[in-house]
């Protein structure tokens, strides 16, 4: 990484914040203003860089499945354009991906099993890999099951948070369905190492990587967990399940351990200590 140069797309969100940190890098990102769909900006943006980390994009599932057009543009239109800057300019891309291209699935998945994506945003990132892969760019695909940690946004993140910021002011925690639902959880520290070790790896043009604790957790262990840690008075409340939700996705994530000599370090009760101890400062 010493001497390398590095572009960030969404490097002000979540996650490309946090490697924009971590890696000699520079953010272009719509909040600041650099829209990728500037095609003359992006690929000057491209020059003299090493490689791209691809995290710009739209991410709420419920909202794909009302604007999925919306989401297409954006998430797949714009990887398009990351792409051909990345051409011009001979760097190599890390792209978020998504467990969701998987769908509902009955055992804990690896990079060959089936996907079934049941949202659009979901396709959107099976079309993004697909891109990639006919590209001819050296690519790296980074499958996040579901990262959370401090700082993510209320409007775009998945249960934890909603969970913490209601258990913070006592108000019940809502589950849609039955709360059996599986999840895989990964701390957004260990994503930002996923993709360091990602700008390592060399050994194939093309490649897609699980990245995940690889650790089962129903959605009704983890609200009891965070209420719990947060000495909330909060109770659980249970709601129809939503379009689009999964039930089951657990990572196999031996690739990663194996090709990228990576793993997650941080468990689950860990991080969510963490993070609340963030929001107790700053709740949503």
């Amino acid at each position: 990484m010493l001497g390398m140069n590095y572009l960030i797309t969404g490097g002000d969100g979540f996650i490309g914040s946090k490697i924009a940190t971590n890696v000699n890098g520079k953010s272009f990102d719509l909040k600041s203003g650099s829209d990728i769909f500037d095609t003359e900006k992006l690929k000057r943006a491209c020059e003299g860089v090493d490689g791209i980390f691809h995290c710009a994009a739209k991410i709420s599932v419920p909202e794909s499945m009302e604007k999925p057009k919306e989401y297409f543009h954006i998430n797949v239109d714009g990887t398009k354009a990351v792409i051909d800057a990345a051409k011009m300019n001979n760097c190599k891309i890390v792209f978020s991906s998504s467990a969701a291209v998987y769908g509902d699935t009955e055992s804990i998945v690896d990079e060959t099993s089936p996907l079934n994506p049941k949202s659009p945003y979901a396709e959107n990132k099976r079309d993004g890999e697909r891109l990639l892969k006919e590209s001819c760019v050296p690519s790296i695909c980074l499958r996040y099951f579901n990262v959370y940690g401090p700082g993510q946004s209320a409007a775009y993140a998945g249960v934890i948070t909603p969970f913490i910021n209601k258990a913070l002011r006592n108000e019940d925690l809502i589950i849609y369905g039955d709360g059996n639902q599986i999840r895989d959880f990964i701390f957004v520290d260990d994503v930002v190492e996923a993709n360091i070790a990602a700008t390592r790896y060399n050994k194939t043009p093309f490649e897609i990587f699980n990245i995940a604790s690889g650790v089962e957790t129903s959605i009704n262990t983890l609200a009891k967990t965070i209420i719990t840690l947060t000495n909330s008075s909060s109770t659980i409340r249970y709601e129809s399940p939503r379009a689009g939700d999964i039930l089951y996705s657990c990572a196999d994530v031996s690739n990663a351990r194996t090709l990228l000599d990576w793993k997650a370090k941080i468990h689950l009760e860990v991080g969510l200590e963490r993070t609340i101890a963030w929001y107790r400062n700053y709740v949503i």
